[in-house]
């Protein structure tokens, strides 16, 4: 679970900017979803976004920049927050990709890849919720 917890945290962070907020270049789009217990969100702004994973009171927020080229989005880790506890943290500079691909209200996360895709993927691939 903890590697689980970690890599999730890694890899979701970059997801969703890119592909949403073309109509205004400042606006913000948050992503939730819920998996085993962990709570995720996502914040997404243009070139930029903010991760945040918690399970309980312990939890991480990673920040970095997002790029997309030929429909796979790249994050690169810029800072990393911990509040209590939060085991396997991912490290600054640290890159991950994924397809991301958004219908309306949900967005789908398919494709990690990255040092720590495989231990993520149960957490982080699937579908995700707008936050309204």
């Amino acid at each position: 679970m903890v590697r689980m917890l970690a890599g999730a945290l890694a890899l979701v962070l970059a997801v969703p900017a890119v592909a949403d907020d073309k109509k205004d270049d400042k606006a913000e789009t948050t992503w939730v979803r819920e998996v085993d217990g962990l709570d995720l969100k996502f914040v997404v702004g243009k070139g930029t976004a903010k991760f945040v994973v918690f399970a309980g009171e312990n939890g991480v927020t990673v920040t970095g920049k997002l790029t997309e080229e030929k429909g796979v989005t790249t994050f690169e880790i810029t800072d990393i927050k911990e509040e209590g506890t939060f085991p396997q943290k991912p490290k600054k500079g640290e890159k991950f990709s994924f397809k991301w691909e958004v219908k309306g209200d949900k967005a789908t996360i398919s494709d990690l890849k990255g040092d720590i895709a495989d231990e993520a993927k149960p957490v982080v691939a699937g579908e995700y919720k707008k936050k309204k």
